[in-house]
């Protein structure tokens, strides 16, 4: 008995604490912030896919080049899935490449190597045939920032920076930015 009126009571307080939840448009802003937006995610992405989709080596490769993620460095003062960014150009790139790329999922390498193992020991149907793919291009980048406050203002650069390089020299292939800088009002930590 105890414990039902403790869950009465309990009920309508989360019910009276629960907000109203609005939809919006990805590229919306609605926030007086100076940090990074589904708005800056889209803009960059679309950049970089862009620019990557125009090179030399995507455009004129007897074979798709096969590219595979390394680690983006956050050098920011948000916190953010940085690979994020790298993800989503991944998605951009793979529908409109038209399979001039090919990208390697090494985050389920372990996973492969267990299917090819049973196919191996007959566990399972199919043949583990030749080795796995091996990268062309590694997809990497940067986020970079210079954040500033004065009194209530406060604002923030952000550099958001990529590059393709190549697995087998570590030649630089491309690199290119996108810049976007942001006044908003200051946060309780900026004090």
């Amino acid at each position: 008995m105890k414990k039902l009126l403790i869950v009465l009571l309990l009920v309508p307080l989360f019910a009276c604490s629960v907000g109203k939840t609005t939809r919006v448009g990805i590229d919306t802003d609605d926030f007086d912030s100076t940090e990074t937006s589904s708005k800056d995610l889209n803009a960059v992405a679309e950049q970089m896919s862009r620019a990557i989709l125009g090179l030399y080596q995507v455009q004129n490769s007897q074979t798709p080049p096969r590219i595979a993620f390394a680690d983006v460095k956050n050098e920011t003062n948000e916190i953010i899935n940085e690979n994020l960014f790298i993800e989503k150009m991944r998605t951009l790139l793979l529908k409109n490449a038209q399979g001039r790329l090919l990208f390697l999922d090494r985050e389920l390498s372990q996973e492969i190597f267990n299917e090819r193992d049973m196919k191996d020991a007959g566990a399972y149907s199919g043949e583990a045939k030749g080795r796995v793919s091996g990268a062309d291009y590694f997809l990497t980048g940067k986020l970079s920032s210079i954040d500033k406050v004065a009194g209530k203002k406060r604002s923030t650069y952000t550099r958001y920076a990529f590059r393709l390089t190549d697995a087998n020299d570590s030649v630089i292939i491309w690199e290119d930015e996108y810049e976007a800088k942001k006044v908003g009002s200051s946060g309780v930590y900026d004090y």
